[in-house]
């Protein structure tokens, strides 16, 4: 057994060090202390010594995860790689996600759901894309860019392709074929590109021998 032989209040008076059998141990945060009923002289085991420790973690890495989602909406996994380069041991990590998803902070398909109305500037392959790069599953995925995507993204290619057509020659040689690899990078399918190109472009049927 070891004996606390001093707890004193940190600058950031959330916290306190605590020193066991003279020297110096571990801060931890004052709530745990009080949850532990850690005092002066007390005696405290190993485990005891252990469980507290990872208390404290565990408040400390929710408090940053909230200060994270204070600024925006995040998802799991972004929140989780934050809480990794702050040094978080990983078992801490997954404990303070838990907290915050029962304290509904954290959500996934809620995040999704967000992320999708407010980027409408990306076609249905893009935010696919970009929301697996956010950890979001294919379930969520599917659940929230909903059955009408085709339709979307040719509205919103139609858009796109009478902005390029508006600020470059389509006559001139390889201009056609720029404008679809333009559009094709921002996702949207052949079949779409040709569709848009079509309904909103006049004379671009000329250029079928490209795109057939």
């Amino acid at each position: 057994m070891a004996i606390i032989t001093k707890i004193e209040e940190q600058k950031n008076k959330k916290r306190v060090n605590i020193f066991v059998d003279d020297a110096f141990f571990c801060g931890l945060n004052k709530e745990t202390a009080v949850v532990f009923r850690l005092k002066t002289n007390k005696e405290v085991d190993e485990k005891t010594l252990k469980e507290t420790v990872f208390d404290s973690e565990v408040k400390s890495a929710t408090e940053k995860g909230v200060d994270y989602i204070g600024s925006r909406m995040h998802s799991r996994k972004e929140l989780y790689d934050k809480l990794v380069k702050k040094g978080y041991d990983k078992q801490v990590i997954l404990k303070a996600l838990e907290k915050l998803e029962e304290y509904h902070y954290v959500d996934d398909g809620l995040f999704a759901k967000q992320f999708i109305e407010q980027n409408k500037k990306y076609s249905t392959k893009m935010l696919e894309n970009k929301l697996k790069q956010k950890g979001i599953s294919s379930d969520i995925i599917s659940e929230n860019l909903g059955s009408d995507d085709e339709n979307l993204d040719l509205e919103l290619c139609k858009k796109y392709a009478q902005k390029y057509a508006k600020s470059k020659d389509l006559k001139a040689d390889g201009a056609v074929q720029k404008m679809y690899a333009s559009l094709a990078r921002k996702g949207f399918s052949f079949d779409v590109i040709k569709k848009a190109c079509k309904a909103e472009i006049d004379g671009f049927e000329d250029e079928d021998n490209f795109l057939d």
